[in-house]
């Protein structure tokens, strides 16, 4: 699997280099500011894409002594670092837009042609990444499809803005990069908002413990929960157990059903990487 999403993320980043080298220098030369501003939002996905491949030959190590439970959260470590560094760009972009606001600007046609062309190429490298992410279920690939996404919605805004300045409003193309100064202020928010819950391991959904908490009762011996804990660990979940049984079981019985449950809830629940199960005898 590795092998496949590392594919995936160096044509991404092969792309990435095409298209924010072509938005800097036809933004500089043809005069639209919002596409140079899309450009520089090109350059952080290339650099995006290069920490995501770094850090994938990391988090895919196997547990060893040090990391029993492995290196995954290496990756959420370049996440948080990541959408701090785009929050700062996107505040970078936003004020030399606001300074500039009153500059007479009006963008050449090829402004236009190049933001349509990398709308084209971006929607086609989202499609490739978000297939990824639904094969491989890889954390890595769903940042980058998130971040493609928000590329195609700031380069129509820019589209937008540099056609309008063309119209004679020029001051559009400005409002047009305060807007993607915006757009990779919410990415970037979003992306530290997904860290931090990694980082802090955060429990799934109720209908998630729910469902199996409902599955665990209806398994043969399993008198109650008597407690449950689970937390998400990047792309697994960890589920932590303690059920009663019969106070009058062999300890072998006990344990045979404790290992039924552990098995049933690993095979019946693919997210779910272990399951700890803990044996109280009933009260009665």
């Amino acid at each position: 699997m590795r092998k496949e999403v590392k594919n995936i993320l160096i044509c991404s980043l092969v792309l990435n280099i095409i298209l924010a080298t072509s938005k800097l220098v036809v933004g500089l030369i043809g005069n639209s500011f919002s596409l140079f501003s899309d450009g520089i939002n090109s350059v952080l996905d290339v650099l995006i894409s290069i920490m995501l491949i770094v850090t994938l030959n990391i988090s895919n190590k196997k547990p060893d002594k040090d990391h029993p439970y492995g290196h995954e959260k290496y990756e959420v470590i370049v996440s948080l670092v990541l959408g701090m560094f785009l929050i700062v760009t996107s505040g970078i972009l936003i004020f030399t837009s606001i300074v500039n606001f009153n500059k007479a600007n009006s963008p050449d046609l090829i402004t236009i042609i190049v933001a349509l062309i990398s709308i084209v190429i971006k929607f086609l490298i989202y499609l490739l990444v978000l297939r990824g992410y639904k094969k491989y279920d890889q954390l890595s690939l769903k940042a980058e499809s998130i971040n493609h996404l928000g590329d195609i919605l700031a380069t129509s805004i820019s589209l937008i803005g540099i056609v309008i300045a063309r119209l004679g409003f020029h001051y559009f193309d400005y409002i047009a990069s305060i807007i993607i100064g915006l757009l990779i202020f919410y990415n970037g928010f979003k992306v530290i908002k997904d860290s931090v819950k990694y980082i802090v391991d955060e429990s799934p959904s109720k209908d998630f413990n729910d469902e199996v908490k409902a599955f665990i009762k209806n398994l043969p011996g399993v008198l109650s929960i008597d407690d449950y804990k689970s937390r998400i660990h990047v792309n697994k979940i960890y589920i932590d157990i303690e059920i009663s049984v019969d106070r009058n079981l062999s300890l072998i019985k006990a344990h045979q059903i404790a290992e039924e449950v552990h098995t049933s809830v690993e095979e019946n629940f693919q997210t779910v990487t272990h399951c700890m199960v803990h044996v109280n005898p009933s009260k009665m």
